[in-house]
């Protein structure tokens, strides 16, 4: 005996295919909410692009903090640790040649902008802060404040000031020996670092004992 055809392949006709939306959007909002309570920044800036309800979702207020949305509320706690943006661990300062460009680095090659993304206009620590002082290799890289909270963007131009900057004197001519350049070649503080030059990321964001001030850290750069 033959099996049975479906009535679908007798007559030619595709397979009915079902109407109800995906099991996602099926999952009641109140639900999502409660499971976006364990994710992250990124999880929660992706799962926000998913569709116009759970955009609609994580436009609450109780996101902003998460999200680096929140602006400064005062005083904060002196000691305290604080979150740092995930941007900032995206672009390696050091090889930085542009004020203007924040060089993402992805496979192949391929550069990309950091300041051409909206999460550049984010807060640099979360909770946000109004003074912030950047500490590179242990090097004091400047100060950014800001009234309406430090951002992404700020950091990131002073960062790559600081290591585009020009160095003189002593130091500048033991560079250029090093190299072998010309005693007028310009030497930036990039190349005062030898082959430890690889930024590894953040090591802390810490309030100070003024309640304002945060102090950015690097861990030690590699080699």
């Amino acid at each position: 005996m033959e099996p049975q055809q479906s009535d679908s392949k007798s007559t030619g006709e595709a397979p009915a295919t079902s109407s109800d939306p995906p099991i996602a959007l099926r999952v009641p909002a109140e639900l999502w909410a409660l499971v976006s309570r364990t994710l992250k920044y990124v999880d929660l800036k992706r799962l926000a692009r998913v569709c116009k309800a759970f955009k609609a979702i994580f436009e609450h207020p109780r996101y902003k903090l998460r999200l680096f949305l929140k602006p400064p509320t005062g005083q904060l706690q002196a000691g305290k640790g604080l979150a740092i943006h995930p941007m900032l661990d995206l672009v390696n300062f050091v090889f930085c040649e542009d004020v203007n460009k924040a060089e993402i680095l992805r496979g192949e090659g391929e550069d990309l902008n950091a300041f051409d993304y909206p999460a550049a206009d984010e807060f640099a620590t979360a909770p946000a802060c109004t003074k912030l002082k950047l500490e590179m290799n242990e090097r004091k890289c400047g100060t950014v404040t800001n009234q309406n909270g430090v951002t992404v963007r700020q950091v990131m131009k002073r960062a790559i000031k600081y290591w585009t900057g020009t160095v003189t004197g002593n130091v500048a001519n033991q560079v250029r020996r090093q190299w072998g350049w010309a005693a007028d070649h310009p030497v930036t503080r990039r190349y005062t670092l030898g082959d430890h030059c690889f930024f590894e990321g953040w090591d802390y964001a810490k309030v100070q004992a003024d309640g304002s001030t945060v102090v950015l850290a690097s861990h030690w750069f590699g080699s």
